[in-house]
């Protein structure tokens, strides 16, 4: 099924019966015009807060590589995991439950424009909504796709997220002894607000 309006107001309002559906059919070429969907909508949003149009182009193509970058590394953890592999299963997981709040995302921008007090209730009530949605949208695609329980998804996304974490620190402590350059900048940032106070 191509990506029609129908489907992203349904992707809106009933995204339960949708992601299932979608789940299923597993289109990379559709999971592809999503993604860049999603973050041509983040986008427009943030250039309209920020007033700077060069944004876009910037925004779309970070947001595109970032997203394919995790999209992998995801992939590859649920590929050890459940020994299924399945690349379009997981970008699908990634870019269709996020549509509410890219499209959230650049209502809220408009209405900023209006009236920053409503628009902040407004984000408040849009994005808990839709980060609700597509948090448990993105468990909700694994679980078709992989044939994986919940709690088993939340390991591998807490392992995603600890193998990154142990990537930085590593990488941040190699280039500390490699140049030193990291801990005196520390101690300069440290030092001058106590030698200020004395």
């Amino acid at each position: 099924m191509p990506i029609t309006f129908q489907r992203l107001k349904e992707l809106l309002i009933a995204p339960h019966e949708l992601l299932p559906r979608i789940a299923r059919e597993r289109n990379i070429n559709e999971a592809m015009v999503m993604l860049a969907l999603n973050w041509i909508l983040f986008s427009v949003a943030f250039s309209l807060l920020s007033g700077n149009y060069s944004l876009i182009p910037v925004t779309i193509v970070f947001g595109i590589l970032g997203t394919l970058v995790f999209t992998f590394f995801f992939y590859l953890a649920l590929t050890v995991i459940s020994g299924k592999r399945d690349f379009a299963g997981v970008l699908v997981a990634l870019t269709y439950p996020f549509f509410g709040i890219a499209s959230s995302s650049l209502v809220v921008s408009l209405f900023f424009l209006w009236s920053e007090v409503f628009a902040t209730v407004l984000a408040i009530v849009l994005f808990m909504l839709y980060f609700t949605v597509a948090l448990t949208g993105v468990y909700r695609v694994i679980r078709e796709t992989h044939k994986l329980d919940v709690v088993t998804v939340w390991v591998v996304s807490s392992l995603l997220l600890l193998a990154a974490f142990g990537s930085i620190y590593l990488v941040t402590g190699m280039y500390t002894l490699k140049t030193g350059t990291l801990l005196s900048s520390l101690q300069q940032l440290f030092s001058t607000p106590l030698s200020s106070l004395s």
